[in-house]
């Protein structure tokens, strides 16, 4: 009768035990991070201004980084303002964006010329005649 006892006390202390234990996962496991569209509609900028992926979520990049650095303001600052506030140096010498006023040859269209015994061959030479609608 007395093992009966400790065994049935012995389960019901693993039980206390694992409940708490359980308890104690559930309320201060941190909560996963996500990215909001939320937070979209309150800047009017698409995901992709402040992370990596251009579908949004995931790591941030520089305007992303500094928005949140910024407290999640009404509007994500512009890359020059991110990297400033991330302390990023860049010296940049505008003369080197500038035209320089030399004439450049236009752009000529690439020479096509594909197989024209395979499917793409055929679909080229169709499209090339086809007149519209």
């Amino acid at each position: 009768m007395k093992m009966n006892l400790r065994r049935n006390g012995a389960c019901a202390l693993m039980l206390i035990i694992l409940f708490v234990g359980l308890a104690l996962i559930f309320f201060f496991h941190p909560a996963s991070v996500k990215a909001l569209p939320e937070y979209s509609a309150q800047t009017g900028e698409p995901c992709a201004t402040c992370h990596l992926s251009p579908s949004g979520g995931g790591p941030r990049g520089p305007r992303g980084q500094a928005w949140v650095g910024a407290g999640k303001p009404g509007a994500a600052p512009s890359l020059a303002e991110s990297l400033e506030l991330l302390g990023i140096e860049i010296e940049v010498n505008p003369e080197d964006f500038q035209a320089t006023g030399q004439e450049n040859d236009p752009a000529q269209p690439l020479p096509v010329q594909p197989d024209k015994t395979a499917a793409a061959g055929k679909f080229h030479n169709w499209l090339s005649q086809f007149d519209g609608n």
